[in-house]
């Protein structure tokens, strides 16, 4: 499950946030969260609001196949095919929309963003969705090969540890080889 654990306080999102669960069979799909769908975190235990209003793109499950998010998050996706989810993220993630969100936080000990504060965020975007085409283009490529590094890290971290007590113990000689 992605959490407000997942969200940096600086912008981010954190793999290591993820909490592991058993899905009720009651979840309906729009439960679900798929990769580089983008998530807006809703609530913030400290009196900061620092994680309100961060909208981070799935840029990975990590080992789990499947991701729901909790109720401190929303999944925001676009209306219109035209806009794709890359270019969304991109969009939410400007310190314009940070800015809105914070003038539609509510509550004392844990803060909370209303309901409104997406549905009442203008996108000025033009007329002509297609002129966005080259922007979305390079937006997508950014954040897949962000995704891919990842991924990446993730397998050369599990490498690491993986041949890294076998190296101590000696158990794989390299003295041999030439480098």
């Amino acid at each position: 499950m992605a959490t407000i654990k997942n969200f940096e306080r600086k912008g981010g999102f954190k793999l290591d946030g993820y909490k592991q669960i058993v899905p009720s069979p009651k979840l309906k799909d729009s439960h679900y969260v798929e990769l580089f769908d983008t998530l807006v975190a809703h609530t913030d235990l400290t009196q900061n609001a620092d994680i309100i209003g961060n909208a981070e793109p799935l840029l990975s499950k990590s080992e789990y196949e499947d991701i729901v998010f909790s109720m401190d998050l929303v999944k925001v996706l676009p209306k219109d095919n035209k806009v794709s989810k890359f270019l969304l993220a991109a969009i939410l993630q400007d310190n314009r929309f940070k800015a809105h969100c914070l003038g539609y936080i509510n509550g004392t000990t844990v803060l909370h963003l209303s309901k409104k504060a997406l549905s009442e965020y203008s996108l000025f975007l033009p007329e002509d969705l297609s002129i966005l085409k080259p922007l979305d283009n390079i937006v997508s490529t950014l954040y897949k090969c962000i995704s891919l590094n990842i991924i990446e890290n993730a397998n050369l971290e599990q490498l690491r540890d993986t041949l890294l007590p076998k190296l101590m113990s000696g158990e794989i000689d390299v003295s041999n080889i030439s480098i």
